[in-house]
């Protein structure tokens, strides 16, 4: 009976480690919140992107009342970069994709035009106002 004690305080001790990470502090540097409207500032492009490239488009990876194929657009990350196109799952069936696009805009304080994205979403159906192609 004299041995177990020692060997059951060896094992809690051995454990001890395992429950170090356990605990944990909540953050006190906590970065900027994400944007939430529609068209944000994203650096300070003063430059139009480049045309946009073409994408290779493969085949879907599902029906395609299911899928629906992104295409690719510029990002601004200090310089001009591509970011290539993807299929993503329609919300619902029949959802077309209005792309994002670049609008120029004059910045007051500066007194430059600078260039600002909004995003791209989902709507129901073809528009009739807007060009989109079901692809």
């Amino acid at each position: 009976m004299k041995n177990t004690i020692p060997v059951k305080i060896l094992l809690i001790a051995a454990a001890l480690p395992l429950f170090a990470g356990c605990a944990s502090k909540a953050p006190t540097n906590v970065g900027p919140q994400v944007a939430t409207a529609d068209t944000v500032y994203v650096g300070q492009p003063t430059q139009p992107p480049p045309d946009n490239q073409k994408d290779v488009i493969p085949a879907p990876p599902g029906p395609r009342t299911l899928w629906y194929f992104i295409p690719g657009h510029w990002e601004w990350r200090g310089q001009w970069v591509w970011v290539a196109g993807h299929w993503r799952t329609r919300p619902h069936p029949g959802d077309i994709w209005l792309p994002g696009k670049w609008l120029q805009q004059t910045n007051s304080m500066q007194q430059t035009n600078v260039y600002v994205w909004q995003k791209g979403h989902w709507r129901s159906g073809a528009p009739a106002d807007e060009e989109s192609t079901d692809r």
